[in-house]
């Protein structure tokens, strides 16, 4: 009945798109040809390539003259004084359980008032008995404090204690602040650090364990997220407890001008997150941060001086890191703010999203999927009519924005009131940090009517190695090899696709049919490859080739446009009772999309292995979608957690809706779930099953979670 209405909509909105000249950017698309995206190297080797425009000339840096970071902020401290450099927002306390509050007016600092407050934590830090590091990096261990810790959630101090540490040539070593205390003891004793940078919050911890850590002799501290009239026991040891104003004041730029280093000193040791054993130290040097920078702001079409970037995400997480100094190099504003504050949910009395209004932000795959089915969970709760108008208006702008234009009805309907969610500014966004899902992709840049693209990389390649162009509407796409790097595909024969055959870089046709470039592990040699591991010289050799090549442990392939394709993880195949390989992290791509797994509390965990015959899974449910599948099917005054959850006929459903999106996610019959347990306690870098980057820990959900897991296993060997 309702489609008169449907076709009447869409033609209304087609007229109007006529009549405003909206056709001029489809007529556009219609006669463009899809451009080169990457070339080979050596035209005999096609699966060796690099940006099309940057053949014969890798960067290494955004600017002539600039060497090092701290040349970086010295030029944008100089062009930009006055300009809004960071932003953040006064906290006043915790609400309630769930929402913390926040003053109404935003704190400034000018580019200038950051120069100061920088220069002068340098300072400092050599008046407390820091050195310069060692002109060249090294991976031996440091034996000088020549290294700064920070063990603090993103915050405007966390950024200008780096800065400062730069301005003297200190080393910045990130741990992530979620980690426990053994990591921290781990780091400081393993850099000879002597200062720490933390929150208020964990000196007290720090100064119970600071006899173990016998070269740490200060603590500054940070009053990030510490309401004003609270109080905090800063427990008692031998180092000694300052704040970070008052670091900040004892430094003598008189007695301590500043001391740059080199583009081949050590800007930053980086601890990875942990997931696979002791967290790495990634040794990247003042050349590898800044050849990233140069060719982010490339590859984003960064606005210089126009941005206004959301900083949220960990600063000990290389993707956050790159983009910040990014923007401090194109003098934009970088506006702080907690995860869980993003929106009204966690925040009062508006969340920062809304507040900031940001033009450009970055998220890690999780962001996008909880953004994505918040919105899906309000059209859901919403009446037939307005259920029907979104999703007519969905499939419209889905359909205008693959054919190069917008629709104005439905954007003045349904999409301006969506673009609000994400603060209504958004010009781009980027998702790092892991595979994004092709349908959250397409979701979300079709909500919020912004490019939503992909970029590709690891710590061990300074965050990036491709991204994928901005103009770029292809979902499931890596990107373009950076203008800093070459990349290359090598042969892995005893890896094999879901077809049975094995991942080549001679390869001309893909598992599809689709034409490639070779096929293979992604490897990656250029200015923004790492030095290697921290006092690892086994595991530097393992990844870093003599060659300067890195290995990725990822399988890929380019695309007929040059564009890189992740098709399979080398490390992560799991080979079944049968011998066959299965994609664990590519099904919890796909599963992911269910409705009833709930991303926010963890998602999704696939697990198969040699002695079961298919895989089967650990799944978060989610407590909304579950409740109104109960109300729908006559169990609306059952108990949750007695009769819902363990409901023969909720698994059922559950059931059928992951084997729908193995359908929708192209999985072979392999990957095919045949059980999975139902769990409603949530998995959190703090009960240690997600990693400080929000990364599954397979081996802690599993250890964690050992009853449902064996019982669940049973039903996975026939």
């Amino acid at each position: 009945m309702l489609l008169p209405l449907k076709v009447l909509l869409i033609g209304l909105d087609f007229m109007i798109m006529l009549v405003t000249f909206g056709w001029i950017g489809a007529l556009k698309k219609l006669f463009t040809k899809e451009p080169t995206r990457s070339v080979p190297v050596n035209e005999d080797k096609p699966w060796h390539r690099v940006h099309a425009q940057f053949k014969d000339q890798l960067i290494d840096s955004p600017y002539d003259g600039v060497n090092t970071l701290y040349d970086l902020s010295k030029r944008s401290f100089e062009m930009h004084p006055t300009v809004k450099c960071m932003g953040s927002r006064k906290y006043l306390g915790q609400l309630n359980s769930k929402v913390k509050e926040f003053d109404r007016e935003i704190v400034w600092r000018t580019f200038a008032d950051v120069k100061k407050a920088s220069i002068k934590f340098g300072a400092a830090l050599k008046g407390c008995g820091c050195v310069s590091a060692p002109k060249t990096a090294s991976l031996d261990q440091l034996t000088t404090p020549c290294s700064l810790a920070i063990f603090e959630n993103t915050c405007p101090e966390w950024m200008m204690g780096a800065l400062g540490a730069f301005s003297q040539g200190i080393i910045v070593t990130t741990i992530y602040a979620t980690l426990g205390m053994d990591a921290v003891i781990s780091a400081v004793n393993d850099g000879h650090i002597s200062v720490i940078l933390c929150n208020r919050r964990g000196v007290k911890a720090l100064q119970a364990r600071v006899a173990e850590m016998p070269t740490l002799k200060t603590i500054v501290y940070t009053n990030d997220l510490v309401a004003p009239d609270e109080k905090i026991d800063l427990g008692s040891g031998n180092a000694t407890v300052i704040s970070f104003e008052d670091f900040c004041a004892s430094g003598d730029t008189s007695k301590y001008p500043t001391t740059p280093p080199t583009s081949e000193t050590t800007a930053v040791i980086m601890y990875t997150s942990g997931s696979t054993g002791k967290p790495k130290g990634v040794v990247l040097t003042h050349r590898n941060a800044l050849s990233m920078v140069g060719a982010a702001m490339k590859m984003l079409e960064v606005m210089p001086g126009e941005e206004v970037y959301l900083g949220y995400l960990p600063l000990a997480h290389i993707l956050e890191l790159t983009a910040e100094l990014s923007m401090i190099a194109t003098g934009s504003t970088i506006c702080y703010a907690d995860p869980k504050t993003l929106t009204t949910t966690g925040a009062s009395p508006v969340g920062a999203l809304e507040q900031y209004a940001p033009t450009v932000m970055a998220g890690v795959p999780k962001i996008w999927d909880v953004i994505a089915k918040g919105v899906k969970a309000k059209v859901a709760a919403s009446s037939p009519v307005a259920q029907f108008l979104v999703n007519t208006a969905f499939e419209a702008r889905a359909f205008a924005i693959e054919h190069g234009y917008d629709t104005p009805l439905f954007k003045a309907l349904v999409f301006n009131k969506f673009s609000k969610v994400v603060g209504g500014r958004m010009t781009r966004a980027l998702s790092g940090g892991g595979p994004l899902n092709k349908e959250v992709q397409v979701f979300c840049r079709t909500a919020f009517g912004f490019p939503l693209f992909q970029g590709y990389g690891l710590t061990e390649t300074t965050a990036g190695l491709t991204i994928q162009d901005v103009h770029d509407l292809r979902a499931g796409i890596a990107g373009v090899p950076l203008p800093c790097c070459e990349v290359r595909l090598v042969s892995c024969p005893d890896v094999r696709d879901r077809a049975g055959l094995p991942y080549l870089m001679t390869d001309t046709k893909d598992v599809d049919g689709h034409a490639i470039f070779g096929r293979g592990e992604v490897q990656v040699k250029g200015y923004n490859v790492a030095k290697g591991y921290y006092m690892m010289p086994d595991k530097t050799k393992e990844e870093f080739g003599s060659d300067g090549w890195f290995a990725t442990g990822d399988i890929g392939q380019f695309a007929s446009d040059g564009s890189l394709q992740i098709v399979d993880r080398k490390k992560n195949l799991v080979k079944l009772k049968g011998g066959e390989y299965v994609a664990i992290e590519k099904m919890e791509g796909a599963y992911g999309n269910s409705q009833f797994c709930d991303a926010v509390s963890g998602g999704i965990c696939c697990y198969g292995d040699g002695d079961m015959d298919r895989p089967v899974a650990l799944m978060q449910l989610n407590k909304t979608v579950a409740l109104q599948w109960a109300k729908h099917n006559g169990m609306a005054d059952k108990n949750y957690e007695k009769e819902i959850l363990p409901s023969r006929l909720l698994y059922d459903a559950v059931m059928a809706d992951l084997h729908n999106e193995h359908k929708k996610g192209g999985l072979s019959h392999l990957e095919k779930l045949v059980a999975v347990s139902l769990l409603n306690d949530p998995w959190t870098p703090e009960n240690g099953c997600l990693t400080a980057a929000n990364k599954l820990d397979r081996r802690a959900v599993i250890k964690k979670f050992s009853k449902e897991f064996e019982s669940v296993k049973e039903k996975g060997i026939f």
